[in-house]
């Protein structure tokens, strides 16, 4: 079986995810499960945040950094309205809302969880995929 090689990775996350994207928008939201969801997650089996002013992000094309075979988002920042709970990581999806759509990939904090219990409380992220 054929390996990537870098330069096939770094072409993958520009027509992915780069300038040259050749699909729909991206969202990013979080999860309160308390393990990282499995490799064959999906979005009805994660538990996503449920609280007042939550909202998954759209990730714009222009928004990812790609060097080799790393791909970085700017920071992306949620604001909590209310208590949120515990945050434990979260996921890129093809879809705004629902499950209807495909779970990318998903990351745990490894400095977490965070827990968003007052209004204000801002939970930031810089999304990373590596295509390896």
């Amino acid at each position: 079986m054929a390996k990537w090689c870098n330069q096939g990775e770094n072409d993958v996350l520009e027509v992915y995810l780069g300038q040259t994207a050749k699909r729909d928008p991206l969202y990013i939201g979080l999860y309160d499960d308390s393990s990282e969801p499995a490799e064959d997650a999906t979005l009805a089996s994660i538990s996503e945040i449920d609280g007042s002013g939550y909202a998954r992000i759209q990730l714009d094309s222009t928004g990812w950094t790609i060097v080799a075979d790393l791909a970085t988002y700017s920071q992306v920042t949620f604001q909590a309205d209310a208590s949120w709970g515990n945050v434990y990581g979260y996921f890129i999806t093809t879809t705004l809302d629902g499950t209807s759509g495909l779970l990318l990939g998903v990351e745990t904090f490894s400095d977490g969880p965070y827990d968003v219990d007052v209004a204000d409380e801002m939970v930031k992220i810089t999304p990373k995929i590596r295509a390896s």
